[in-house]
């Protein structure tokens, strides 16, 4: 072999050493459920009685609600106040939380009415949010690669870890849900979600949902949305599946 062919072949193997391996989880639609009103989604949860339960963004817009699925829009909402931007939601056994973004608040909130009970400060902006069961403590995202581990009565701060996808850092981690041990991720302007593994802290899996984005959105509906961000666990391996300024919540299962 010459000398060429040697350092091409080098560089393709120095190139595929730094790259993630290839995930290939599968998604399958089962039902879309039409959004009837504008709604810049940042959380999505199932509620103890098993409603859609939604967390929206923008300042002056921002507001919690259950979705109502004979109307296609938010009921029983409760607005933030003005100058705040609302992000990610989650249940803890007894209290809703939600977070907001550069405000840097979380609202701890009654989980039948909304009603605000306290407010805390947190150390950097708030993103994506899920409860843990399995050990009792609630999960945070910035944005970055970081997840921040957070007590769930008070919000206190516990630690953090890094999230690896192979070699890199999974960043950008956004909208989260735990189930079984893992974390589902969404990740900012990213049409996938990362299946984390909480115990390693790495990425083993990845599920791409622009096909059915495509498959079920029309040309006018493609331009208006925004970034995938919302992801709210049903059972085994069902999900419902919706973003900022979607026209569906998409009832999935990720195998």
């Amino acid at each position: 072999m010459d000398k060429k062919k040697i350092t091409c072949l080098s560089l393709v193997l120095i190139s595929l050493s730094f790259c993630p391996r290839a995930w290939a989880g599968e998604v399958e639609l089962l039902e879309k459920i039409k959004i009837n009103e504008e709604l810049f989604t940042q959380g999505l949860e199932l509620s103890p009685d098993h409603e859609i339960v939604m967390g929206t963004g923008l300042k002056g817009q921002s507001k919690i609600g259950k979705f109502d699925l004979s109307t296609g829009k938010l009921k029983d909402t409760q607005s933030l106040p003005h100058d705040y931007f609302g992000e990610g939601i989650t249940y803890t056994p007894d209290a809703l939380w939600q977070l907001t973004w550069k405000e840097k608040k979380v609202l701890k909130r009654d989980p039948k009415t909304f009603e605000v009970l306290e407010e805390k400060t947190i150390p950097t902006e708030g993103w994506g949010i899920c409860y843990d069961a399995h050990n009792d403590v609630i999960w945070r995202s910035d944005g970055t690669s970081t997840l921040y581990k957070h007590h769930p009565k008070t919000f206190e701060l516990l630690g953090q870890i890094s999230i690896k996808n192979g070699k890199l850092a999974a960043s950008k981690l956004n909208e989260l849900e735990w189930v079984d041990g893992y974390i589902f991720a969404n990740r900012l302007y990213r049409d996938e979600i990362f299946k984390i593994d909480c115990s390693s802290a790495e990425v083993v899996d990845k599920y791409d949902i622009r096909p059915i984005i495509d498959q079920t959105m029309n040309d006018e509906e493609l331009a208006k949305i925004d970034s995938l961000n919302g992801i709210a666990h049903i059972k085994d391996q069902e999900f419902y599946l919706t973003g900022k300024l979607y026209p569906y919540i998409y009832k999935v299962i990720l195998k």
